[in-house]
């Protein structure tokens, strides 16, 4: 009687052992599948804000949606001055430059500050058409550029009228959109 109660019990020990090896193998197997993929795996950030179409960025990569927004706040940084407000503008854009572009685009801001303030100017852009080329990561803006220059003690009066293409180059690294270029091109 003890024999057969202690060959039940060992049954049962070896039913339990086999039942948490089973076990053991499988969740061994997740676990290596788990770290495989996440070695490949790319984190994506989704926005969504209170108005507008919602967003995402990755390490390497953004919407379309992103791009366009970026796009649209620059290019009106740049495209919209008047002596009162380029300092801040100049600051704020370049704040979304990349490091090694940095110090050309600065160069480039710093003479555009000096003429508006010697001149008196005041840049305003209406756009008429803007779209954004994933390929190559720019944002574009057709429309009309003009420049006011004011007089003490009068309106101010547009010297210049003309129609122009802007085309603002991005580069995303670490998943931040940064300024690398801007092009202007004037459309006949």
């Amino acid at each position: 009687m003890d024999l057969s109660c202690y060959q039940v019990n060992v049954q049962k020990l070896v039913t339990q052992r086999n039942i948490f090896l089973f076990l053991s193998v499988v969740l061994s197997i997740g676990v290596v599948l788990l770290t495989t993929l996440l070695f490949f795996k790319t984190e994506r950030t989704v926005i969504i804000p209170t108005t507008g179409p919602s967003f995402w960025i990755e390490d390497k990569k953004v919407s379309h949606a992103y791009l366009e927004k970026v796009g649209m706040f620059l290019s009106d940084c740049l495209l919209n001055r008047s002596p009162s407000d380029v300092d801040k503008k100049n600051k704020t854009i370049l704040e979304y430059v990349h490091p090694a572009f940095y110090h050309e685009i600065r160069k480039v801001l710093l003479q555009e500050k000096e003429d508006v303030m010697q001149k008196n100017q005041s840049f305003f852009f209406r756009a008429e058409n803007s779209y954004v080329d994933m390929a190559q990561e720019a944002f574009i803006v057709e429309g009309e550029f003009l420049i006011f220059v004011g007089k003490s003690g009068t309106a101010p009066v547009c010297v210049q009228r003309e129609k122009r293409k802007f085309t603002l180059k991005f580069l995303c690294s670490s998943g931040k959109l940064q300024l690398i270029s801007l092009k202007k091109e004037e459309i006949k």
